[in-house]
């Protein structure tokens, strides 16, 4: 999803800028989903960078000012943990690890 290895341009230079700024940017959205939507054993880190895309424009608004970025993440997070947005789909034939890691639990209890 990052396309880290597409570019449109055939200067060297450029390309090497897109590059580290893809770079930068998968950085934020992983420090961003480990911050948020780690801890949600029901996450798709898919649905979740998606999220984040999303609000990347609310985001880059908010990067100035410390204060509003944390308002910002905080409400990323509500967003995560509140929404089936960033939950994975339920399956009954190929359960998912976190649905099987949850019968473990319930197995031993």
């Amino acid at each position: 999803q990052s396309r880290l290895a597409v570019s449109r341009s055939a200067n060297v230079w450029r390309i090497l800028c897109e590059i580290y700024v893809k770079l930068l940017i998968i950085l934020i959205q992983h420090w961003i989903m480990l911050t948020g939507l780690w801890e949600i054993p029901q996450r798709s880190l898919t649905k979740g960078v998606q999220a984040i895309q999303e609000q990347a424009s609310h985001l880059a608004a908010c990067i100035a000012e410390r204060r509003s970025l944390i308002k910002c993440l905080k409400q990323l997070a509500k967003l995560f943990a509140s929404s089936t947005a960033c939950r994975q789909n339920k399956r009954r034939k190929k359960p998912n690890n976190w649905m099987r890691l949850q019968q473990v639990r319930e197995w031993r209890a």
